[in-house]
Protein backbone atom coordinates (compact mmCIF):
# COMPACT_ATOMS: atom_id res chain seq x y z
CA UNK A 1 0.00 0.00 0.00
CA UNK A 2 1.27 3.28 -1.15
CA UNK A 3 2.07 6.19 1.80
CA UNK A 4 -0.46 8.83 0.02
CA UNK A 5 -3.62 6.51 -0.08
CA UNK A 6 -2.91 5.68 3.86
CA UNK A 7 -2.53 9.78 4.31
CA UNK A 8 -6.06 9.92 2.55
CA UNK A 9 -7.80 7.23 4.39
CA UNK A 10 -6.87 9.02 7.36
CA UNK A 11 -8.21 12.38 6.22
CA UNK A 12 -11.80 10.42 4.82
CA UNK A 13 -11.89 9.09 8.83
CA UNK A 14 -11.00 12.61 10.45
CA UNK A 15 -13.61 14.32 7.71
CA UNK A 16 -16.44 11.40 7.95
CA UNK A 17 -16.36 11.70 11.69
CA UNK A 18 -16.74 15.38 12.05
CA UNK A 19 -19.43 15.02 9.20
CA UNK A 20 -21.65 12.05 10.58
CA UNK A 21 -21.40 14.05 14.20
CA UNK A 22 -22.77 16.86 12.92
CA UNK A 23 -25.39 15.76 11.07
CA UNK A 24 -26.44 13.20 14.12
CA UNK A 25 -26.42 15.96 16.27
CA UNK A 26 -29.06 18.18 14.05
CA UNK A 27 -31.13 15.45 14.06
CA UNK A 28 -30.93 15.06 17.80
CA UNK A 29 -32.05 18.57 18.79
CA UNK A 30 -34.81 18.23 16.43
CA UNK A 31 -36.04 15.45 18.12
CA UNK A 32 -35.39 16.17 21.18
CA UNK A 33 -37.25 19.54 20.24
CA UNK A 34 -40.57 17.70 19.69
CA UNK A 35 -40.27 15.01 22.50
CA UNK A 36 -39.94 18.41 24.56
CA UNK A 37 -43.03 20.27 23.05
CA UNK A 38 -44.98 17.39 23.35
CA UNK A 39 -44.18 16.94 26.55
CA UNK A 40 -45.19 19.48 27.55
CA UNK A 41 -48.74 19.62 25.95
CA UNK A 42 -49.02 15.96 27.83
CA UNK A 43 -48.69 18.17 31.12
CA UNK A 44 -51.02 20.71 30.85
CA UNK A 45 -53.69 17.69 29.71
CA UNK A 46 -52.63 16.27 32.98
CA UNK A 47 -52.90 19.41 35.26
CA UNK A 48 -56.67 20.00 33.53
CA UNK A 49 -57.81 16.27 33.84
CA UNK A 50 -57.19 17.16 37.64
CA UNK A 51 -58.77 20.19 37.92
CA UNK A 52 -61.70 18.89 36.33
CA UNK A 53 -62.06 15.68 38.00
CA UNK A 54 -61.89 17.67 41.31
CA UNK A 55 -64.81 20.19 39.65
CA UNK A 56 -66.60 17.45 38.88
CA UNK A 57 -66.42 15.82 42.77
CA UNK A 58 -67.64 19.67 43.66
CA UNK A 59 -70.74 19.32 41.27
CA UNK A 60 -68.89 22.49 39.04
CA UNK A 61 -69.23 22.96 35.30
CA UNK A 62 -66.16 21.57 33.94
CA UNK A 63 -63.92 24.73 32.69
CA UNK A 64 -60.29 24.19 31.80
CA UNK A 65 -57.88 26.88 32.06
CA UNK A 66 -56.48 27.33 28.99
CA UNK A 67 -58.60 28.21 26.31
CA UNK A 68 -57.53 25.63 23.48
CA UNK A 69 -58.37 23.16 26.16
CA UNK A 70 -61.93 21.90 25.89
CA UNK A 71 -64.34 19.38 27.71
CA UNK A 72 -66.02 16.75 26.36
CA UNK A 73 -68.58 14.32 28.02
CA UNK A 74 -68.51 11.65 25.39
CA UNK A 75 -66.95 10.97 22.21
CA UNK A 76 -69.97 12.12 19.85
CA UNK A 77 -69.03 15.80 20.83
CA UNK A 78 -65.44 15.46 19.49
CA UNK A 79 -64.55 16.98 15.76
CA UNK A 80 -65.21 13.95 13.22
CA UNK A 81 -61.54 13.17 12.35
CA UNK A 82 -60.55 12.64 15.84
CA UNK A 83 -63.74 10.68 16.57
CA UNK A 84 -63.00 8.65 13.26
CA UNK A 85 -59.13 8.08 14.25
CA UNK A 86 -60.06 7.04 17.58
CA UNK A 87 -62.38 4.53 16.89
CA UNK A 88 -59.74 3.02 15.22
CA UNK A 89 -56.78 3.48 17.44
CA UNK A 90 -58.33 4.20 20.80
CA UNK A 91 -55.13 4.12 22.61
CA UNK A 92 -54.14 7.00 19.95
CA UNK A 93 -52.84 9.98 21.71
CA UNK A 94 -52.21 12.61 18.37
CA UNK A 95 -54.37 13.83 15.50
CA UNK A 96 -53.58 15.78 12.76
CA UNK A 97 -56.53 17.18 10.54
CA UNK A 98 -56.91 19.59 7.70
CA UNK A 99 -56.03 23.01 7.56
CA UNK A 100 -52.93 22.28 9.64
CA UNK A 101 -54.72 21.25 12.92
CA UNK A 102 -53.25 19.66 15.32
CA UNK A 103 -55.03 17.65 18.62
CA UNK A 104 -54.04 16.30 21.98
CA UNK A 105 -56.15 13.94 23.77
CA UNK A 106 -56.43 12.96 27.71
CA UNK A 107 -59.12 11.13 29.57
CA UNK A 108 -60.73 11.62 33.07
CA UNK A 109 -60.34 7.86 33.60
CA UNK A 110 -58.36 5.86 31.76
CA UNK A 111 -60.38 2.65 32.27
CA UNK A 112 -63.62 4.03 30.62
CA UNK A 113 -62.31 6.70 27.20
CA UNK A 114 -66.31 6.77 26.41
CA UNK A 115 -66.88 9.68 28.40
CA UNK A 116 -64.87 12.63 30.42
CA UNK A 117 -62.83 13.34 27.41
CA UNK A 118 -59.89 16.13 27.29
CA UNK A 119 -59.25 17.85 23.71
CA UNK A 120 -56.27 20.17 23.53
CA UNK A 121 -56.27 22.14 20.04
CA UNK A 122 -52.26 22.66 19.76
CA UNK A 123 -51.75 23.82 16.18
CA UNK A 124 -51.72 27.54 17.52
CA UNK A 125 -49.08 26.47 20.19
CA UNK A 126 -46.69 24.20 18.37
CA UNK A 127 -43.10 25.82 18.66
CA UNK A 128 -41.35 23.60 16.77
CA UNK A 129 -43.25 23.71 13.53
CA UNK A 130 -43.29 27.96 13.48
CA UNK A 131 -39.18 27.25 14.09
CA UNK A 132 -39.04 24.80 11.97
CA UNK A 133 -37.53 27.07 9.07
CA UNK A 134 -35.35 28.53 11.83
CA UNK A 135 -34.09 25.16 13.25
CA UNK A 136 -33.59 23.70 9.84
CA UNK A 137 -31.18 26.94 9.35
CA UNK A 138 -29.88 26.42 12.61
CA UNK A 139 -29.16 22.70 11.60
CA UNK A 140 -27.29 24.01 8.38
CA UNK A 141 -25.49 26.28 9.73
CA UNK A 142 -24.48 23.51 12.51
CA UNK A 143 -23.22 21.48 9.30
CA UNK A 144 -21.87 24.25 8.07
CA UNK A 145 -19.76 24.73 10.81
CA UNK A 146 -18.44 21.37 11.31
CA UNK A 147 -17.89 20.61 7.47
CA UNK A 148 -15.15 24.28 8.50
CA UNK A 149 -14.06 22.10 10.91
CA UNK A 150 -13.86 19.10 8.99
CA UNK A 151 -11.82 21.13 6.94
CA UNK A 152 -9.58 22.96 9.00
CA UNK A 153 -9.05 18.97 10.46
CA UNK A 154 -8.01 17.81 6.53
CA UNK A 155 -5.56 20.24 6.64
CA UNK A 156 -3.56 19.76 9.85
CA UNK A 157 -4.22 15.79 9.16
CA UNK A 158 -2.29 16.49 6.15
CA UNK A 159 0.46 17.98 7.61
CA UNK A 160 0.52 15.49 10.78
CA UNK A 161 0.16 12.71 8.18
CA UNK A 162 3.03 13.98 6.26
CA UNK A 163 5.41 14.77 9.26
CA UNK A 164 4.33 11.22 10.85
CA UNK A 165 4.83 9.19 7.37
CA UNK A 166 7.88 11.12 6.14
CA UNK A 167 10.15 8.65 7.81
CA UNK A 168 8.07 5.72 5.73
CA UNK A 169 7.97 6.83 2.88
CA UNK A 170 12.18 7.24 2.69
CA UNK A 171 12.60 3.91 3.81
CA UNK A 172 10.50 2.76 1.32
CA UNK A 173 12.58 4.60 -1.12
CA UNK A 174 15.83 3.47 0.35
CA UNK A 175 14.27 -0.36 -0.24
CA UNK A 176 12.49 -0.01 -3.29
CA UNK A 177 16.05 1.72 -5.51
CA UNK A 178 17.57 -1.17 -4.19
CA UNK A 179 18.37 -4.38 -6.28
CA UNK A 180 18.56 -7.76 -5.30
CA UNK A 181 21.88 -7.64 -6.21
CA UNK A 182 23.29 -4.99 -4.02
CA UNK A 183 20.47 -4.82 -0.69
CA UNK A 184 20.61 -1.87 1.40
CA UNK A 185 22.77 -1.62 4.90
CA UNK A 186 23.18 0.68 7.04
CA UNK A 187 20.22 2.85 6.78
CA UNK A 188 18.30 2.17 10.15
CA UNK A 189 20.79 4.87 12.25
CA UNK A 190 19.54 7.41 10.33
CA UNK A 191 15.99 7.11 11.49
CA UNK A 192 14.41 8.77 15.18
CA UNK A 193 14.42 5.81 17.95
CA UNK A 194 10.44 4.96 17.42
CA UNK A 195 7.91 3.08 15.90
CA UNK A 196 9.33 3.62 11.87
CA UNK A 197 13.09 3.71 13.55
CA UNK A 198 12.14 0.10 15.18
CA UNK A 199 10.78 -1.09 11.92
CA UNK A 200 13.90 -0.06 10.15
CA UNK A 201 16.22 -1.64 12.31
CA UNK A 202 13.91 -5.17 11.93
CA UNK A 203 13.91 -4.41 8.34
CA UNK A 204 17.76 -3.85 8.05
CA UNK A 205 18.87 -7.11 10.21
CA UNK A 206 16.05 -9.04 7.67
CA UNK A 207 17.92 -7.67 4.77
CA UNK A 208 21.44 -8.76 5.78
CA UNK A 209 19.78 -12.09 6.90
CA UNK A 210 18.69 -12.14 3.32
CA UNK A 211 21.80 -10.84 1.65
CA UNK A 212 23.70 -13.89 3.58
CA UNK A 213 21.43 -16.46 2.19
CA UNK A 214 21.29 -15.38 -1.35
CA UNK A 215 25.54 -15.06 -1.04
CA UNK A 216 25.70 -18.54 -0.04
CA UNK A 217 23.24 -19.97 -2.71
CA UNK A 218 25.69 -17.99 -5.24
CA UNK A 219 28.29 -19.91 -3.47
CA UNK A 220 27.07 -23.51 -3.36
CA UNK A 221 25.89 -23.19 -6.78
CA UNK A 222 29.52 -22.08 -7.74
CA UNK A 223 30.38 -25.25 -5.86
CA UNK A 224 28.62 -27.40 -7.76
CA UNK A 225 29.15 -26.05 -11.06
CA UNK A 226 32.80 -26.62 -10.53
CA UNK A 227 33.72 -28.57 -7.80
CA UNK A 228 31.28 -31.34 -8.08
CA UNK A 229 30.56 -31.29 -12.17
CA UNK A 230 34.42 -31.62 -12.40
CA UNK A 231 34.80 -35.45 -10.68
CA UNK A 232 31.27 -36.24 -12.44
CA UNK A 233 32.86 -35.39 -15.65
CA UNK A 234 36.10 -37.09 -14.93
CA UNK A 235 34.26 -40.31 -14.58
CA UNK A 236 31.94 -40.15 -17.03
CA UNK A 237 35.93 -39.76 -19.09
CA UNK A 238 36.91 -43.03 -17.58
CA UNK A 239 34.10 -44.90 -17.99
CA UNK A 240 33.69 -43.89 -21.76
CA UNK A 241 37.39 -45.23 -21.94
CA UNK A 242 36.75 -48.36 -20.05
CA UNK A 243 34.13 -49.27 -22.67
CA UNK A 244 36.69 -49.02 -25.61
CA UNK A 245 38.35 -51.95 -23.50
CA UNK A 246 38.35 -55.25 -23.47
CA UNK A 247 36.11 -56.30 -20.45
CA UNK A 248 34.90 -59.49 -19.00
CA UNK A 249 31.13 -60.04 -18.17
CA UNK A 250 31.25 -58.84 -13.95
CA UNK A 251 33.57 -55.92 -15.00
CA UNK A 252 30.75 -55.07 -17.90
CA UNK A 253 28.32 -55.11 -15.00
CA UNK A 254 30.35 -52.87 -12.93
CA UNK A 255 30.87 -50.26 -15.27
CA UNK A 256 27.78 -50.38 -16.34
CA UNK A 257 26.60 -49.20 -13.08
CA UNK A 258 29.16 -46.26 -12.55
CA UNK A 259 27.98 -45.60 -15.96
CA UNK A 260 24.15 -45.18 -15.23
CA UNK A 261 25.31 -43.76 -11.42
CA UNK A 262 27.38 -41.30 -12.90
CA UNK A 263 24.39 -39.94 -15.73
CA UNK A 264 22.11 -40.38 -12.19
CA UNK A 265 24.40 -37.82 -10.22
CA UNK A 266 24.77 -35.10 -13.55
CA UNK A 267 20.75 -35.04 -13.89
CA UNK A 268 20.51 -34.32 -10.15
CA UNK A 269 23.30 -31.86 -10.23
CA UNK A 270 21.84 -30.05 -13.24
CA UNK A 271 18.09 -30.31 -11.14
CA UNK A 272 19.59 -28.42 -8.77
CA UNK A 273 21.22 -26.05 -10.77
CA UNK A 274 17.83 -25.14 -12.70
CA UNK A 275 16.43 -24.54 -9.28
CA UNK A 276 18.94 -22.22 -7.92
CA UNK A 277 18.74 -19.82 -11.25
CA UNK A 278 16.23 -17.01 -10.65
CA UNK A 279 12.77 -18.05 -12.96
CA UNK A 280 12.63 -14.91 -15.77
CA UNK A 281 9.35 -12.65 -15.81
CA UNK A 282 8.15 -14.23 -18.57
CA UNK A 283 8.43 -18.00 -19.24
CA UNK A 284 10.21 -19.46 -22.18
CA UNK A 285 7.69 -21.08 -24.39
CA UNK A 286 9.30 -24.43 -25.16
CA UNK A 287 8.39 -27.39 -28.29
CA UNK A 288 7.40 -30.58 -26.41
CA UNK A 289 7.69 -32.64 -28.79
CA UNK A 290 11.80 -31.80 -29.44
CA UNK A 291 12.36 -31.82 -25.79
CA UNK A 292 10.16 -35.31 -25.66
CA UNK A 293 12.35 -36.74 -28.91
CA UNK A 294 15.53 -35.55 -27.26
CA UNK A 295 15.06 -37.10 -24.29
CA UNK A 296 14.47 -40.30 -26.05
CA UNK A 297 17.38 -40.26 -28.02
CA UNK A 298 19.81 -39.89 -25.10
CA UNK A 299 18.95 -42.56 -23.48
CA UNK A 300 18.13 -45.12 -26.24
CA UNK A 301 19.65 -47.58 -24.38
CA UNK A 302 17.43 -47.33 -21.62
CA UNK A 303 14.22 -48.40 -23.82
CA UNK A 304 16.28 -51.15 -25.42
CA UNK A 305 13.65 -53.71 -24.07
CA UNK A 306 10.62 -51.13 -23.56
CA UNK A 307 7.78 -50.21 -26.41
CA UNK A 308 6.98 -46.57 -26.18
CA UNK A 309 3.54 -45.08 -27.11
CA UNK A 310 3.69 -41.47 -28.27
CA UNK A 311 0.56 -39.65 -28.61
CA UNK A 312 1.97 -35.92 -28.94
CA UNK A 313 0.80 -33.02 -31.23
CA UNK A 314 3.35 -32.20 -33.68
CA UNK A 315 3.56 -27.84 -32.89
CA UNK A 316 2.67 -28.16 -29.23
CA UNK A 317 4.26 -25.03 -26.66
CA UNK A 318 4.36 -25.01 -22.96
CA UNK A 319 5.42 -22.68 -20.61
CA UNK A 320 8.84 -23.98 -19.47
CA UNK A 321 12.23 -23.88 -19.94
CA UNK A 322 13.66 -26.31 -22.22
CA UNK A 323 16.53 -27.21 -19.67
CA UNK A 324 13.95 -27.75 -16.62
CA UNK A 325 11.42 -29.57 -18.86
CA UNK A 326 14.28 -31.82 -20.65
CA UNK A 327 15.05 -32.47 -16.58
CA UNK A 328 11.56 -33.13 -15.66
CA UNK A 329 10.71 -35.33 -18.54
CA UNK A 330 14.03 -37.60 -18.73
CA UNK A 331 13.59 -38.26 -14.78
CA UNK A 332 10.10 -39.43 -15.18
CA UNK A 333 11.17 -41.56 -18.23
CA UNK A 334 14.42 -42.85 -15.91
CA UNK A 335 11.81 -43.56 -13.08
CA UNK A 336 9.04 -45.83 -15.96
CA UNK A 337 12.27 -47.92 -16.45
CA UNK A 338 14.04 -48.28 -13.23
CA UNK A 339 10.42 -48.69 -11.02
CA UNK A 340 8.30 -50.53 -13.23
CA UNK A 341 7.87 -54.51 -14.15
CA UNK A 342 5.63 -53.65 -17.52
CA UNK A 343 6.87 -53.34 -20.57
CA UNK A 344 5.17 -50.16 -21.66
CA UNK A 345 5.60 -46.74 -21.29
CA UNK A 346 2.83 -44.36 -22.78
CA UNK A 347 3.83 -40.60 -23.35
CA UNK A 348 0.36 -38.60 -24.62
CA UNK A 349 -0.31 -35.06 -24.26
CA UNK A 350 -4.30 -33.80 -24.01
CA UNK A 351 -6.12 -30.93 -22.65
CA UNK A 352 -2.89 -28.88 -21.59
CA UNK A 353 -1.69 -31.97 -19.77
CA UNK A 354 1.32 -34.59 -19.88
CA UNK A 355 1.18 -38.05 -19.59
CA UNK A 356 3.84 -40.58 -18.65
CA UNK A 357 2.74 -43.87 -17.70
CA UNK A 358 3.75 -47.46 -17.58
CA UNK A 359 1.79 -50.65 -17.56
CA UNK A 360 3.37 -52.23 -14.24
CA UNK A 361 2.16 -53.12 -10.62
CA UNK A 362 2.17 -48.96 -9.36
CA UNK A 363 3.51 -47.43 -6.20
CA UNK A 364 4.71 -49.76 -3.15
CA UNK A 365 2.42 -50.40 -0.69
CA UNK A 366 5.22 -48.36 1.88
CA UNK A 367 3.20 -45.37 0.52
CA UNK A 368 0.32 -44.53 2.13
CA UNK A 369 -1.01 -42.00 -0.25
CA UNK A 370 0.44 -41.00 -4.24
CA UNK A 371 1.99 -37.79 -2.54
CA UNK A 372 4.41 -39.28 -0.69
CA UNK A 373 6.38 -40.26 -3.77
CA UNK A 374 7.25 -36.42 -4.28
CA UNK A 375 8.82 -36.14 -0.75
CA UNK A 376 12.58 -36.13 -0.15
CA UNK A 377 14.30 -39.47 0.60
CA UNK A 378 10.90 -41.29 -0.13
CA UNK A 379 12.35 -44.96 -1.53
CA UNK A 380 10.63 -48.12 -2.65
CA UNK A 381 12.27 -51.15 -1.23
CA UNK A 382 14.26 -52.19 -4.70
CA UNK A 383 15.27 -48.48 -4.99
CA UNK A 384 19.09 -48.12 -5.37
CA UNK A 385 18.61 -44.64 -5.98
CA UNK A 386 18.46 -41.71 -3.05
CA UNK A 387 15.13 -40.67 -3.67
CA UNK A 388 15.08 -37.03 -4.76
CA UNK A 389 14.65 -37.31 -8.20
CA UNK A 390 10.65 -36.92 -7.75
CA UNK A 391 11.28 -34.33 -5.18
CA UNK A 392 13.31 -32.49 -7.47
CA UNK A 393 10.59 -32.81 -10.46
CA UNK A 394 7.64 -31.76 -8.30
CA UNK A 395 9.77 -28.58 -7.59
CA UNK A 396 11.20 -27.44 -10.64
CA UNK A 397 7.01 -27.75 -11.67
CA UNK A 398 6.58 -25.71 -8.83
CA UNK A 399 8.81 -22.81 -10.13
CA UNK A 400 6.41 -22.72 -13.02
CA UNK A 401 3.13 -23.32 -11.93
CA UNK A 402 2.99 -26.54 -13.75
CA UNK A 403 0.36 -28.63 -11.23
CA UNK A 404 1.81 -32.37 -10.86
CA UNK A 405 -0.17 -35.08 -9.82
CA UNK A 406 0.48 -39.02 -9.71
CA UNK A 407 -2.12 -41.88 -10.47
CA UNK A 408 -1.13 -45.51 -9.34
CA UNK A 409 -3.24 -48.74 -9.91
CA UNK A 410 -3.05 -52.27 -10.67
CA UNK A 411 -2.22 -51.05 -14.47
CA UNK A 412 0.97 -49.20 -13.36
CA UNK A 413 1.22 -45.08 -12.24
CA UNK A 414 0.67 -42.08 -14.12
CA UNK A 415 2.22 -38.76 -13.82
CA UNK A 416 0.37 -35.85 -14.94
CA UNK A 417 2.09 -32.45 -15.68
CA UNK A 418 -1.08 -29.90 -16.17
CA UNK A 419 0.60 -27.08 -17.81
CA UNK A 420 -1.10 -23.53 -17.02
Amino acid sequence: MKTKQLRNRIITYFVSIVVLLSVLFSLITLLFSYIIEDSFFYQILEDERKQIALQIVNNETPKAHFDFVTFHPTTETLPTVVKTLLAEEPNRKEFSAEAGKHYHIAFLNKDDRGQGILLAEVSGHLVVRELRGLMLGFSLTLLAIGLIIALLLALGTVKLAKRLLKPLDELMVIVEASPVENLPTNFASQFSQNEIGKFAQTLESALARIRAFVERERQFTRDISHELRTPVTISQGAVSLLNHTELNSKQQELVARIAESDQQMQLTLEALLALAREKADTPEQTNLQSVIEACIINNQALFEHKVLSIDLPGNVFVPMAAQELRLVVQNLLQNAVHHSQGEQIHIRYRDNTLTIADNGRGLPQTFTANEQAFESGMRGPNSLGTGIGLSLVKRLCEKFSVEVMIESGETGVSVHLKFA
